[in-house]
């Protein structure tokens, strides 16, 4: 049993949180549970939010028709409503670089394997070694985000990517390409995960739906865009070029984040209205800013900051995520949905190629109605969390309050998000079953791109709805919970990209892709198992992890009166 760490206050023990992220109650177990044992802290607060079935009956049927609740407490956020949109607008830039760097790479392959005198297999292991670091790296990194805040995390991995991209963009060494090919993963891979987080910290369950999916948005539209100016970039300036384009991207980045985005991690700064350390103060924090209000006096009256700890972070409570029921079904069914989407992508450019006779540019454009139909279908899934969301309120007699927030232990959240799921299914399912017989029909090119637009499409609402309901479930420890979506999402993936060829070859394109669809649709139950169970499996969860912290607690107590006893003796 560790010595407890030193108390800093945090949104949960310093005042009244939104109940949106917990309540009082659950405050006051939060505080103890911090000074018992930070992990279990961290897993009784994840828990927490949103966990009871709300009929107390453990049966998982719904909740009880709540009464409309009467606005006390602190807002959720003092953040103004344009700082909201300068973060995600942001947040979207900073995450664009982990898929990004991924994709601008890949025409410049074969140009680097000609130069070092290598086969396109040696230089492809450049890729699966960046696939594999964009995996683990946001397990560390996630988590440690939650702990000591955002922006000293965001400035971290920066730094290493630009010192990889430079020296990416100077080495002549097949061994330095590898390893520093798994450093620009390490520092650009941690935003994906991070950027979820930023949106949990300042957005209320009834607005999140919008601003998870403008995010997400960025990671979707760039597997289309990268390639393109990736190949300009390599048929004109030479493959170094897309380093250097990402050097002065990366460096733009972090001359508009380091004096303007101000921390948001509500471990940190609560609502936004406690002052942060100097270690997460942007050069503007403090200057406009926020939005004071009354209401956030309290919030404002603080104790002084004790000597703040960095703790090391727990990739193992990220990965036991996983393996939680209701998380764990629903991560099956969205990773096998993305691992498809990769197997439709990935050989995208030998098909296009073999079959239209494309040069690398005309290929690299054939991506733009993946990324076309990614964007549209995440916007317009924004929209339609928020509404199902407010909808769902009202059958149930809460009035939702984008202010404080709302009280998520008796809210059936799982029906709000998943309710979604089915149009946006169908629409996947059925591209991912016809494209294989598509391209192998040998139609005209608008066949295949109109099918890659439904794809794209069908794939970001799923995913940007179970992208939401995760950072619902989790909103105190959002940066963990998404390192492991990310960890499941990369494992099935990097699969998918390893035996798509191998399946195609053996059976042909339409069979393939016959098998890919019918996987996921195999999988697809389990949405109706959570809808109906996911109640009562976050009510075992929160009890279970209350048991371990008042065991903890105790254990904790023990060891002090030992150790009174002891120095009473000497």
């Amino acid at each position: 049993m560790s010595e407890p760490p030193e108390k800093t206050p945090d949104a949960a023990s310093v005042r009244p949180v939104s109940p949106d992220v917990t309540s009082g109650t659950q405050a006051d177990q939060k505080s103890d549970a911090e000074t018992a044992h930070p992990d279990a802290a961290d897993e009784i607060s994840s828990a927490g939010p949103g966990t009871g079935n709300g009929n107390g009956n453990g049966n998982g049927a719904g909740p009880t028709p709540a009464t409309p609740q009467q606005p006390e407490g602190p807002f959720y956020t003092v953040f103004s409503s344009r700082m909201k949109i300068f973060l995600v607008i942001m947040t979207a830039f900073g995450t664009l670089f982990s898929p990004f760097s991924s994709f601008i790479y890949l025409p410049g392959i074969t140009p680097i394997a000609q130069e070092y005198g290598r086969s396109v297999a040696d230089i492809n292991l450049s890729v699966t070694l960046y696939q594999v670091m964009q995996a683990i790296a946001p397990l560390f990194f996630g988590d440690l985000s939650d702990s000591i805040g955002r922006r000293p995390v965001y400035l971290l991995t920066f730094t290493i990517y630009l010192g990889a991209n430079i020296g990416l963009a100077l080495q002549d060494n097949y061994a330095a390409l590898l390893v520093l090919r798994a450093m620009q993963s390490t520092g650009s891979s941690a935003t994906v995960a991070i950027g979820s987080a930023v949106m949990a910290d300042f957005a209320t369950s009834a607005e999140r739906g919008g601003f998870v999916t403008a995010v997400q948005a960025s990671v979707m539209f760039a597997p289309a865009l990268a390639p393109v100016l990736g190949g300009i970039l390599t048929q004109f300036l030479g493959w170094r070029s897309t380093f250097w384009f990402l050097i002065i991207g990366a460096g733009l980045f972090l001359s508009i984040y380091i004096p303007f985005v101000p921390e948001t991690a509500r471990k940190i700064v609560g609502n936004g209205s406690i002052p942060p350390p100097k270690l997460n103060a942007s050069l503007a924090s403090g200057c406009g800013s926020r939005n004071k209000r009354r209401d956030d006096i309290e919030s404002q009256q603080l104790p002084p900051r004790g000597p703040r700890k960095i703790p090391i972070p727990n990739i193992f409570a990220a990965i036991r995520i996983i393996f939680e029921k209701d998380v764990g079904l629903l991560m099956l069914f969205m990773s096998l949905f993305v691992m498809t989407n990769y197997a439709m992508l990935v050989p995208l450019q030998d098909v296009i190629r073999k079959r239209y006779n494309f040069n690398d540019v005309q290929v690299g454009l054939c991506f733009i109605p993946f990324a076309a139909g990614s964007v549209a279908g995440a916007t317009v899934v924004g929209r339609l969390l928020n509404w199902n969301y407010a909808r769902v309120a009202k059958s149930v007699g809460v009035s939702p309050d984008r202010k404080r927030g709302d009280d998520l232990r008796r809210f059936p959240i799982e029906r709000a998000r998943l309710g979604l799921v089915w149009p946006w299914a169908l629409v996947a399912f059925a591209a991912i079953l016809s494209w294989g017989w598509v391209v192998s029909s040998g139609t005209s090119l608008a066949a295949p791109l109109v099918v890659l637009f439904f794809a794209g499409a069908g794939l970001a609402g799923p995913v940007s709805i179970f992208t939401t309901l995760l950072v619902d479930l989790y909103p105190y420890n959002p940066g963990r919970v998404s390192s492991s979506w990310n960890l499941a999402r990369a494992a099935f993936s990097a699969v998918g990209s390893a035996i798509v060829q191998y399946l195609i070859d053996a059976i042909g394109y339409g069979y393939a892709y016959l098998f890919f669809g019918l996987l996921v649709i195999a999988a697809s139950p389990s949405v109706w198992i959570v809808m109906k169970y996911g109640p009562k499996w976050r009510e075992e969860r929160y009890q279970r992890f209350k048991k371990e912290q008042e065991r903890q607690e105790e254990e904790r107590k023990q060891k002090e009166n030992r150790e009174r006893e002891k120095r009473q003796r000497s």
